[in-house]
């Protein structure tokens, strides 16, 4: 059962607005964003952003501590390379994921995550939670995740026209470092700008809060981040961006679980390459603010002492967006495309890929009825088609409405209520999956009357905002209609087909209080999804969801003076009882258990040194885990060992002592 004392809790907070509001209002404010933001927690568009000071506040290394001041997202998994991105329960496979506006769409290999990104590259990140507006893009049926990175007008300061920044990181658990240097500049007329950024990294095997080795945690990576950018008039603008990320280690083979005589070390090498260009034209007219996105990435992971087994996704797309401002309106639309080649290099003969493709148009408009009133409406029109690795060709489109609106009861307190659809078809498997040899048989085949996938999520919410203190709750119903999956997640060679609906069901609260140099914030999420009566699990639906306990994320953060900035993070994860499983092998019963996962709760402290103007020299220093926990994440894979010896994943990482300095030159 679910733990009733940490809902108590979490009432508590909210009453007392000690709950996340909108992550740093000012920050929000200033901040250029990606996404649509419209009034009201329940409408269609971005409703949380992180920002680059408390990523740097927490010293993020991974996509856990990325994401740790949420509790409707979760990243789950010890090693780096097996950290799964899930939103209010549902999974990376069902989300929008880009970098720069280059989709993150294929997973290489199906016991590791698909999302790969150094923190250190990061200005921002943008959640939109649950299906919402036509502007988050291709199969957003949980919702999108943008990543942005730095621009050189973002680092320089004052009237530099160059600068540049060497910084240096130590971590206690694994005894570990990290060193990244950048440099970065503008001619005098701000014409042209650039930024060149290496970061090298060199971790050890890490331990758990008992002290136990976390196998195969340790890893050597090397980042280059260049970008450039041209304001080629006043009104026009392109950026091109380079990103190299190499990653190496022993690592085990299936990086999600343990180590067993099934699951050894094996020489590990996984890279990301993206080319991203963005153009921008903004002329004198309210009807014309045009960009244009065009990409390619290639994500690739080998294995084996001379890569004997190489597995790569590659994905190229384009956006086009256009926003006009006329009347009461603000109308947002334009097209998506996406091409997806995903293949299997085995022992240096390449197999035959698997390609997708999917075009998409949208259109979403925003219209301030009243000066209490504001509804947006969007549509989407999605058109997939898939050859898979036997040949067989998939095709599926459809349309995806959405309808929300915020009403203003008083200037402090409004309420809003949506609705959104979104549909995904057929998409390239994961590339350990795209064989099919006489030897080994196909990796998995597709239903030939196989759906498309279609979410339908629905929210109501209200919200507070009167001088320091903000405040909101919402309750939120997602179903995910005919998602692709297979019968039996244990079998090795799989049919996808379309199964039971997965339904979620939750509510949040999220408040604020600041006043002065104190700031107090929240964050309360419960959500139970399920599937055929069952909640979902990672085992058994992998990226395409889990089930996380009742989750409290408390953050406190005082700025002393202009020099000094304090800080404690709070976050508490209730006990889960998820139900009793009768699981199958191969089509035979392999035995029945009850699968419960425990609660847990971890403590980190931080500390912020910037003594001098302008943060030329900066220190940080930060305490993860401070009371050294010891806890099985509820996003990673379920200690399922009395079925299955090698099933589960590792503990997460003990206490560990961060310290940072960064000076700017």
């Amino acid at each position: 059962m679910k733990n009733k004392q940490l809902l108590a809790v979490a009432v508590a907070a909210a009453m007392s607005a000690q709950a996340q509001a909108q992550q740093e209002p000012n920050a929000q404010e200033e901040a250029k964003l990606d996404m649509v933001q419209v009034v009201g927690q329940a409408t269609a568009g971005m409703n949380n952003l992180i920002t680059s000071q408390q990523l740097e506040n927490a010293q993020v290394n991974d996509m856990t501590d990325i994401f740790a001041l949420n509790p409707q997202v979760s990243a789950g998994g010890a090693v780096a390379l097996s950290q799964k991105l899930y939103v209010r329960n549902v999974g990376e496979d069902m989300l929008n994921v880009t970098v720069d506006g280059a989709a993150q769409s294929g997973g290489v290999f199906h016991h590791a995550g698909r999302v790969v990104i150094e923190p250190e590259l990061l200005k921002q990140v943008e959640v939109e939670a649950g299906a919402g507006s036509a502007t988050a893009g291709l199969g957003a049926l949980g919702g999108a995740v943008r990543f942005v990175t730095k621009d050189p007008e973002d680092l320089l300061r004052g009237n530099e026209t160059a600068g540049g920044m060497i910084k240096s990181s130590y971590f206690s658990n694994g005894e570990s470092l990290k060193t990244s240097a950048m440099v970065y500049g503008s001619d005098s007329k701000g014409k042209f700008s650039g930024l060149a950024n290496i970061v090298h990294s060199d971790f050890n095997d890490r331990e758990d809060g008992a002290g136990n080795e976390i196998v195969g945690s340790e890893s050597e990576n090397l980042v280059g981040f260049f970008k450039g950018v041209v304001n080629i008039t006043d009104q026009q603008k392109l950026s091109v961006s380079y990103e190299t990320l190499n990653q190496e280690g022993d690592m085990l083979y299936k990086p999600e679980w343990i180590p067993t005589d099934g699951n050894q070390l094996a020489k590990t090498e996984a890279n990301r390459e993206t080319f991203i260009a963005n153009y921008n034209l903004n002329v004198d007219s309210d009807l014309v603010n045009l960009s244009v996105n065009a990409y390619q990435s290639t994500v690739e992971q080998l294995r084996g002492d001379n890569g004997e087994v190489d597995g790569s996704v590659e994905t190229t797309g384009l956006t086009i967006e256009n926003v006009s401002v006329f009347g009461s309106n603000k109308l947002i639309y334009g097209l998506n495309y996406r091409e997806d080649e995903s293949q299997l290099v085995e022992s240096g003969t390449p197999l035959d890929p698997e390609n997708g493709e999917v075009f998409g148009l949208y259109v979403q408009d925003i219209i301030s009825v009243t000066d209490r009133l504001t509804v947006t409406t969007g549509l989407r029109f999605d058109d997939y088609s898939l050859t898979d690795l036997v040949g067989q060709k998939l095709t599926s489109d459809g349309l995806s409405p959405n309808l929300s609106a915020n009403y203003a009861i008083t200037p402090e307190f409004s309420v809003s209520a949506g609705y959104a659809e979104a549909m995904r078809g057929a998409t390239v498997a994961d590339a350990y999956k795209v064989y099919a040899t006489e030897e080994w048989g196909a990796g998995y085949v597709n239903d030939p009357d196989l759906k498309e996938e279609r979410s339908k999520n629905m929210e109501i919410a209200a919200e507070y905002n009167s001088g320091p203190i903000s405040a909101s709750i919402g309750v939120y119903d997602s179903t995910i209609e005919d998602p692709i999956g297979t019968v039996s997640p244990e079998l090795k060679h799989e049919t996808n087909v379309n199964g039971p609906d997965i339904e979620t069901t939750g509510y949040f609260l999220k408040g604020g209080f600041e006043q002065g140099g104190l700031s107090v914030t929240a964050g309360f999420n419960s959500a139970e999804s399920e599937q055929n009566g069952l909640q979902v699990l990672r085992h058994t639906h992998g990226s395409k969801g889990t089930s996380i306990g009742d989750t409290l994320v408390v953050d406190v953060n005082y700025q002393l003076n202009s020099a000094w900035t304090l800080g404690w993070t709070g976050q508490m994860v209730s006990s889960l009882d998820a139900g009793h499983y009768a699981f199958t092998w191969a089509g035979a019963p392999a035995g029945e258990t009850d699968v419960e996962k425990e609660g847990y709760s971890t403590h980190d402290i931080y500390a912020r040194w910037s003594p001098m103007i302008d943060d030329t020299l900066v220190v940080n220093l930060t305490v993860k885990n401070m009371l050294d926990e010891n806890y099985l994440n509820h996003a990673s894979p379920e200690d399922l060992t009395e079925l299955y010896v090698n099933t589960s994943g590792q503990n997460d990482p003990g206490r560990d002592i961060r310290l940072s300095v960064a000076y700017k030159f």
